[in-house]
C-alpha cells in the first residue's frame, strides 16, 4: 500500500480532516472529511502491506470485524493511494 501525494491528517473536535499540501494542494483543491474508522485506515496505509492487514488492525482496535476495501478504493479514487 503506497500513499500518493502530500497530506496531513488532523482531528478537529470529533471530526477528522485530510488536508493536501504543497503540489498536492494545487492539484486537489479540497479538504476531505473522514470518519474515525476511515482516519484509522488512512493512518495504517503508511506501513501496512495489504488490505487484509489493515482490516486485521482495524478489527483489533475497534473489536469488530472490518471490511476496508471500500474505504481504500475511495482513497484510490481521490488519488490518495496508488494501486500496487
Amino acid at each position: 500500500m503506497t500513499r500518493k501525494g502530500d497530506f496531513v491528517l488532523r482531528q478537529i473536535a470529533d471530526e477528522y480532516v485530510l488536508i493536501p499540501y504543497g503540489a498536492t494542494a494545487e492539484k486537489m483543491n479540497q479538504v476531505l472529511t473522514l470518519s474515525e474508522t476511515a482516519a484509522f485506515i488512512y493512518e495504517q496505509t503508511g506501513d501496512a502491506v495489504s488490505a487484509k492487514e489493515i482490516a486485521k488492525r482495524l478489527g483489533k482496535a475497534y473489536d469488530m470485524p472490518a471490511d476496508v476495501n471500500a474505504v481504500l478504493e475511495t482513497f484510490r479514487n481521490y488519488g490518495i493511494l496508488e494501486r500496487v
